[in-house]
């Protein structure tokens, strides 16, 4: 009995599994709406603003290319404010291009957010930004 027990319970374990990762219609159609809305969409804004501004270093390169050292890219956090953040302005002038959507990174390559975030021991440009003020 043991022994037909152990394949029963496998075979529905397994065929729960593959039942219950098959979508539903609604969900195919859903996704296939938000496809076919982003093809029609065409241009989108994607805005890279980080600590990385603050003295024009490409984050993404800087490092490989040897054309900054980690502590010293680093200080830029020193001097990053969110003084000429002006959101309104920003979708405004996104508006006028014809651009449909918009995508801000949060958090790049340099592992610094430009939001608080819950992650242990993060480094974000609000804790710098609050403890200058202080």
């Amino acid at each position: 009995m043991k022994k037909l027990i152990t394949p029963l319970l496998f075979a529905v374990m397994f065929f729960g599994k593959l039942s219950a990762q098959q979508p539903d219609a609604k969900d195919t159609d859903a996704k296939k709406q938000k496809m076919e809305w982003f093809a029609n969409a065409k241009l989108g804004i994607f805005i890279h603003w980080g600590i990385y501004s603050v003295n024009g270093i490409s984050e993404s390169w800087s490092f490989f290319n040897n054309y900054i050292n980690h502590d010293n890219y680093m200080k830029q956090l020193n001097g990053f404010t969110a003084a000429n953040y002006h959101p309104e302005e920003w979708v405004k002038l996104i508006k006028e291009s014809g651009a449909k959507y918009t995508v801000i990174t949060t958090k790049h390559h340099d592992g610094v957010s430009l939001w608080d975030t819950k992650g242990i021991d993060a480094t974000t440009t609000l804790k710098t930004v609050l403890l200058k003020k202080m």
